[in-house]
């Protein structure tokens, strides 16, 4: 029995091993199956990449026949008739090519450090780097940030394919970058490096429109590129990858980091020894030193309304063909560029006439200027001064002083004064430099409201020398003022807040919230006043109070929707109302918000160019339908309007009308008179004017905001056709009490003492008032009392105002609202009749007339007793 089940289980093993033979087969033969397939995909995929590569490659010219030297076309940019404004990057303009025996030894290996550190040995490809930026690419989840691209293949991407810039996918990129390598190789196998290098050199990008080291030892350093340190070669080479970031002019944080960077690389990979890497480093004031030249230097002269036309284009380039931003300058400057503007040049010499006539500024001028000193001492160390420090030094004994002089020559005695009391003996003047600039300065910005064109920009008074300089219409925020008062206010209360034209509030001695005084600015309160009222004379208080009606957040909320980019979440609060906001805005915004009412209440982008056509002639940006967004009814559009055009006939604005067309605008100042500002339109325009010193100084003369908005508009105006501003169909027209905003009633809101109050006001059709006025009372009132009177009171007979508030031009006509309707408890007699009704009609009320049939068209302004 023992043997039997022995050979049982043998003969059950052999089956077991059979079994176990056969599975392990199988999962072999699957093995070999998916390998054979793996690898025929691998040879076909491969056969694929090598003929799909090769017919690429086959395209190709011979690449003796390539020519590596940089090359360029100036762009061209066009007026809104087609007239040539200016060029861009013209011959000679913003290259100057130098030889590589002329570039220092020090900034060739500063670009290899930086850029490509095995140029000098690999074959126009660098494996390593392709291998390391794929899988660095890979570990941040397929974001492939670093670039592999050596210097011999930037050099045929910026010289030879020069339609790259026009690359529609990622397979147009993938193609070029296949032909790019190959042409890479082939190159270096017939050009030494170092013409490569030479020609890399000349060609590269380093911003403030500079094409090649030259342009750029000249643009920063104003010297050859041969006479550069180490220090400065650091500071240009690490400008390439990104030549608005580290621009070492208005980014120097950023290129400093990034020149530690070129000089660590160049330390690592032997470049350069430890002492000339701590000489360097050392060097601290290299950035002192470009910010003493910047004054003065520049490459071409450009007016300010083209200043914003490239920046447009360069951002558009990158937002809508997602260029970066070293690629867009390099189109717009070498790429042969046809910029049709939307500039009228008629109205932007006005413009720029109208802002640099002195006499428009009542002799009220100045001179300020920018100085820059450097001083090399007699111990070998550099000092640097600046007319900041000029300024501390002389306010150390005159805290008043300040650095606005009546002319050019008393500012340079002052210098001298200053540079005589800091120089020791031994010291030498290596830089100087000397800006002087008119003050009160100002900016304006001109716009056809309908299509969101820009047709005139000026972003400074006096001659502008220098391309980019500071653009004082959208570089700079400055407080609008009460100008913002229609903006982040009454926009809003009118369109989503539930008030009217004739909603009152209270003009009366008041505080914010947070109990900062409050007060107008003449320093008068005209008692219960209606928001037109409000508008027409920039009346603080009852903005204030309409704000804090509607809610802060409402008004914050619209005042973006209008265009206004620069408001932050800190200035969701009273102060907004007023354009009390944290970082200001630009001329432009506010431009663009006042455009946006002018058009009805519909938002148009600000253009400033309405195609650009590529060296090809293609259409590669169009602005031609720019289409408009709905932020405002256009009732509450037409509304505020109408209340604008009572600003120019008889409110803060009438110095800045003018006769033969339909004007409407408001006026605003900020604390001291820092800035004076004026924003208006017409059917035809929409311009803000801005004025002010560039250094915040208090002015005591303001008006010449209006006189130069007037100057301009009626010049741009002449020749044109009357029109007035299209009144929409939901309009109507009800006579009204000023004082409440209610239907007047007929005997008693018309025999107000100081005058009728009864007008007509607009409204959108659903809002009229229904309820009668309830702040007129007509009655007998006790002189002493201020109540209802008895036939023994001291009495005075007529109509009365309930509830006015004390130090208010209601004052001495009010009845106490606390005490109304009871009768005097001092004197006696018997209690004299009260004919008054309040709130309720009287018979014979006149009815709502429809505003396009009623005779009267006029909206009187309440005599406020002023």
């Amino acid at each position: 029995m023992n043997y039997g089940k022995e050979n049982a289980a043998k003969q059950a093993a052999k089956l077991t091993g059979r079994k176990k033979k056969k599975r392990h087969s199988a999962g072999l033969a699957v093995i070999r199956i998916f390998l054979i397939c793996f690898v025929s995909v691998i040879i076909a995929g491969g056969l694929f990449a090598f003929l799909y590569a090769k017919n690429l490659i086959d395209e190709l010219p011979d690449v003796a026949t390539i020519d590596i030297s940089p090359t360029g076309y100036m762009s061209t940019v066009y007026d809104a008739s087609g007239n040539e404004i200016e060029t861009l990057a013209s011959s000679g303009a913003n290259r100057t090519y130098v030889t590589l025996d002329e570039i220092p030894d020090d900034l060739e290996n500063a670009f290899i450090a930086i850029e490509d550190s095995r140029f000098l040995e690999h074959n126009g490809i660098d494996i390593q780097g392709i291998v390391r930026a794929a899988f660095t690419g890979i570990a941040n989840g397929f974001h492939f940030s670093q670039g592999a691209s050596t210097i011999t293949q930037q050099l045929l991407k910026n010289n030879y394919f020069t339609t790259w810039t026009s690359e529609d996918t990622i397979f147009d990129s993938i193609n070029r970058k296949i032909q790019e390598q190959y042409l890479a190789v082939e190159l270096e196998k017939i050009t030494p490096k170092s013409e490569i290098l030479e020609n890399y050199l000349n060609s590269i990008n380093l911003g403030q429109n500079t094409l090649g080291v030259e342009a750029a030892a000249e643009r920063y350093f104003n010297k050859d590129v041969s006479d550069l340190t180490l220090s400065e070669c650091a500071v240009i080479a690490g400008i390439t990858q990104n030549p608005s970031k580290y621009n070492p002019i208005t980014h120097p944080e950023d290129n400093a980091q990034r020149r530690t960077k070129v000089l660590n690389n160049m330390l690592s990979q032997g470049l350069i020894t430890q002492s000339a890497y701590d000489e360097a480093v050392a060097d601290t004031d290299v950035y002192d030193r470009i910010s003493v030249l910047n004054t003065e230097l520049s490459t071409s002269t450009t007016s300010y309304f083209v200043d914003a036309l490239t920046d447009e284009v360069v951002q558009d380039l990158q937002d809508r063909l997602g260029y970066t931003e070293s690629e867009a300058y390099s189109l717009l400057y070498s790429g042969g560029l046809s910029i049709y503007s939307t500039q009228d040049s008629s109205i932007q010499s006005i413009a720029e006439e109208e802002i640099n006539n002195t006499e428009n500024y009542n002799g009220n001028e100045k001179i300020s200027f920018s100085y820059r000193l450097t001083l090399n001492k007699t111990d070998g160390t550099t000092a640097n001064y600046s007319d900041t420090t000029m300024l501390s030094y002389y306010q150390a004994s005159n805290s008043s002083y300040t650095l606005e002089f009546d002319s050019e020559e008393e500012a340079a005695a002052a210098i001298d004064e200053y540079k005589a009391a800091i120089m020791e003996d031994g010291d030498e003047i290596a830089g100087e430099t000397v800006t002087y600039t008119l003050q009160p300065q100002a900016a304006m910005t001109i716009m056809d409201q309908s299509t969101g064109q820009v047709v005139a920009m000026v972003g400074g008074r006096g001659d502008k020398t220098a391309a980019k300089t500071l653009n004082r219409a959208t570089g700079i925020t400055r407080q609008p003022g009460s100008t913002f008062k229609v903006i982040a206010c009454y926009a809003a209360a009118l369109d989503a807040g539930g008030m009217t034209l004739a909603s009152v509030e209270d003009d009366h001695p008041t505080t914010y919230a947070d109990g900062t005084s409050l007060q107008n600015y003449d320093k008068s309160y005209r008692g219960y006043t209606n928001i037109r009222t409000a508008i027409t004379h920039s009346i603080n208080v009852v903005t204030v109070e309409v704000m804090g009606d509607i809610g802060t957040s409402l008004g914050f909320q619209y005042a973006k929707q209008l265009g206004i980019t620069t408001l932050t979440d800190g200035d969701n609060n009273q102060a907004l109302a007023l354009g009390g906001i944290t970082k200001g805005v630009t001329n432009l915004d506010l431009t663009t918000a006042y455009a946006t009412i002018a058009n009805g209440g519909e938002y148009n982008s600000p253009i400033f160019y309405t195609t650009v056509v590529d060296h090809q002639g293609n259409i590669i940006l169009d602005n031609r339908e720019n289409t408009p967004t709905r932020v405002l009814k256009e009732t509450t559009a037409w509304l505020l309007t109408d209340a604008m055009k009572d600003v120019m006939t008889s409110g803060t604005g009438k110095v800045a009308n003018f006769d033969g067309m339909a004007v409407a605008g408001k006026s605003g100042t900020t604390t001291k008179n820092r800035d004076t500002v004026f924003a208006g339109y017409t059917p035809y325009y929409t311009a803000v004017i801005w004025g002010g010193y560039d250094d915040n100084t208090p002015q005591s003369y303001t008006k010449y905001s209006k006189v130069i908005w007037k100057a301009v508009m009626s010049r741009i105006h002449e020749g044109l056709e009357y029109k007035d501003f299209t009144q929409p169909a939901d309009i109507v027209a009800v006579p009204v009490c000023a004082k409440s905003g209610k239907l007047a009633i007929s005997g008693v809101c018309d025999c107000d003492p100081r005058g009728s109050q009864v007008y007509t006001e607009y409204f959108e059709k659903g809002t009229e008032p229904t309820e009668y006025c309830d702040k007129h009372y007509l009655g007998n009132v006790c002189t002493e009392t201020h109540m209802f009177a008895n036939s023994e009171c001291p009495y005075r007979s007529g109509v009365f105002i309930i509830g006015g508030s004390a130090g208010t031009d209601d004052e001495q006509y009010s009845v106490d609202a606390a005490t109304f309707g009871q009768y005097c408890p001092i004197h006696g007699g018997y209690q004299l009749p009260n004919t008054g009704s309040v709130g309720t009609a009287p018979a014979g009320t006149t009815e709502v007339q429809d505003a396009t049939t009623t005779t009267d068209t006029t909206t009187p302004t309440t005599d406020t007793g002023q």
